[in-house]
């Protein structure tokens, strides 16, 4: 919190007394906007996290019954010009059927696109974007995989933990850590696992959710 609210002050001050010149004024108000939406996404997330923290798992009356191809693909449609602009292969394997879960479908809407955020982010230009639903006994298999380089494996542990960002090295990142860790947080919450791999540059998230037959 206190970084962004520094920089919007900063600017603010910077305006109101003079040291930003008038012909520089609204490029410096353009930032000040967008420091102020980074503040509000994050008081949002920390408020989702505490209320996922309040809560024993998700309550069945939260849940509903719904089709999870038809979810990623939705959410996939929302990238459509961010895949667009970095030209990214997008490869996807899907089931041509329904594949049914029963889960607070925001909250997996919310999995899946910080997991594709991520993934778009770190995909390098002309890389490749990778989506995959299976299902094997009662569980749903749903994996997002990019090209691109890969993750320390002395990283990989904490990549689900509150605040920590991705090694620099591999793309410059805007956020602050929270969008793995809210992933990890909904997943739990609802008792599915949660996994990582990143090697022969390829990284790839995947989690489960049951299966309604």
């Amino acid at each position: 919190l206190k970084t962004p609210m520094t920089t919007i002050a900063g600017l603010a001050d910077g305006i109101l007394d003079g040291t930003i010149p008038a012909e520089k004024q609204e490029y410096y108000l353009q930032l000040i906007s967008q420091e102020t939406k980074r503040l509000n996404r994050l008081v949002r997330s920390m408020l989702d996290i505490s209320k996922l923290h309040e809560q024993e798992g998700i309550p069945d009356e939260q849940k509903t019954q719904f089709d999870i191809t038809d979810c990623v693909g939705r959410v996939l449609l929302t990238f459509e010009q961010k895949i667009l602009s970095k030209k990214l292969d997008v490869q996807v394997n899907f089931p041509d059927y329904p594949l049914y879960t029963s889960a607070q479908e925001d909250q997996i809407v919310q999995v899946i696109y910080n997991l594709l955020d991520n993934a778009v982010k770190f995909c390098p230009e002309e890389g490749i974007l990778g989506l995959q639903i299976t299902e094997q006994g009662s569980k749903i298999y749903v994996s997002i995989s990019n090209t691109g380089p890969t993750i320390p494996p002395a990283e990989l542990p904490l990549v689900f933990d509150r605040f920590h960002k991705i090694d620099k090295s591999r793309t410059e990142r805007d956020g602050w850590g929270l969008g793995l860790y809210i992933v990890k947080t909904i997943v739990c919450a609802h008792g599915e696992d949660l996994s990582v791999t990143s090697k022969d540059d390829k990284t790839e998230f995947t989690f489960t959710l049951p299966l309604i037959h």
